[in-house]
């Protein structure tokens, strides 16, 4: 299960102890592995941190593929208005 509480928790994370370049580059190799590993639940996680780290809020069409994984994507109360 994906929490996305955690997504924006590690983004907060990389943002208090990282300089950006090396925050981002991180996420790149942990996604790239993830995604070689062809673990999904991982891909989804460090895709979504990435869009936390970077401003926060999914455009609606990145939205609406997420609801492919809805099952393994717990949002947060706030999120589901």
């Amino acid at each position: 299960m994906i929490r996305t509480a955690d997504t924006k928790i590690v983004a907060s994370e990389l943002h208090a102890r990282y300089d950006p370049l090396r925050a981002v580059t991180l996420i790149g190799r942990t996604l790239q592995k993830a995604l070689f590993a062809g673990r999904s639940d991982e891909v989804v996680f460090w895709a979504l941190v990435h869009a936390h780290y970077r401003g926060g809020d999914l455009c609606a069409s990145v939205e609406e593929q997420l609801n492919a994984f809805s099952s393994f994507i717990l949002r947060d109360p706030g999120e589901l208005n």
